[in-house]
């Protein structure tokens, strides 16, 4: 999930403390990083820059757990796409926050997944970052079935009003909404689970949600304790208020669900990441 464009290039180097001698931020003259290209990083693709992997390595040296829980997260978007699309049926997606489009070898994106039970299914990714946009439209918009469009998720009305989603998207019939990395980079302020619940309201019967969210742990402290650089944002939670986040969803799942990941995710041990498959309030399970 990206929220804005790209770090401030002054910023981004407050991150980094003068006393980190293996960092030199300064000897960058490419563009400052951002926070799609280094989950794009840690999953091991190509379109990051020096500054990118830069601060990658950095939060690793702070907290070796941050490149599983990427991966995990990847996982279980995959996991989850595969079951609605293959055990609940749908046929529509719409997959907010997706950054960086999949790419020399490192996966499948939510439309290769979810084409495999039925060729005919819709996708919308959605991102506010124009650069992840572009991506989007060049490598994974290329029938009528796909698009991309830019909208933010703190104004999930506008989101949804979007003509062209509106257009893919029949509003109608079942669809499948995933928000994998996007609400643990939503502060407070921003009202999380009012996010949740306007999406949830405004989806149809028979639709499902997919959630996952970092939870708050000692080994995320040395990152998750830093002074919050408003484009950097990274907000865990303990699992109390991720469940309460969610408090508008049936869970198709027991709660927090397990992380399934499937064997192209290199992780191993646990991580602190809460997945969790969700049906709109009153539907009949599938």
């Amino acid at each position: 999930m990206t929220l804005g464009p790209t770090l401030n290039a002054t910023r981004w180097t407050e991150l980094l403390p003068p006393q980190d001698e293996e960092s030199d931020p300064g000897r960058f003259s490419g563009p400052a990083p951002s926070n799609a290209r280094v989950y794009n990083y840690y999953l091991g693709g190509k379109d990051n820059y020096a500054a990118d992997r830069e601060l990658a390595e950095w939060a690793l040296r702070r907290c070796p757990v941050v490149k599983r829980l990427v991966q995990a997260n990847r996982g279980f978007l995959d996991y989850a796409a595969a079951v609605l699309a293959e055990r609940a049926g749908l046929r529509q997606f719409v997959d907010i926050g997706c950054g960086l489009p999949m790419t020399c070898g490192m996966g499948d994106n939510v439309g290769d997944i979810v084409r495999r039970a039925d060729p005919s299914c819709r996708v919308a990714y959605v991102d506010s970052d124009p650069m992840v946009l572009a991506h989007a439209r060049a490598l994974l918009a290329v029938d009528p079935a796909t698009a991309a469009f830019e909208a933010d998720v703190r104004d999930p009305a506008a989101l949804l009003a979007e003509p062209g989603l509106r257009r893919l998207i029949d509003f109608s019939e079942p669809v499948g909404v995933l928000l994998t990395g996007v609400l643990d980079v939503i502060a407070d302020e921003d009202d999380p689970r009012g996010i949740v619940d306007a999406l949830v309201d405004a989806l149809p019967p028979g639709s499902h949600v997919v959630i996952t969210h970092t939870e708050r742990t000692p080994e995320l402290d040395p990152l998750a304790g830093l002074p919050q650089n408003p484009d950097l944002p990274f907000w865990p939670r303990s699992r109390d208020a991720i469940t309460e986040i969610c408090g508008s969803l049936e869970m198709a799942a027991p709660y927090p669900a397990a992380l399934p990941l499937p064997h192209a995710v290199h992780t191993t041990g646990p991580v602190p990441l809460i997945g969790c498959i969700g049906r709109t309030p009153g539907r009949e399970s599938e």
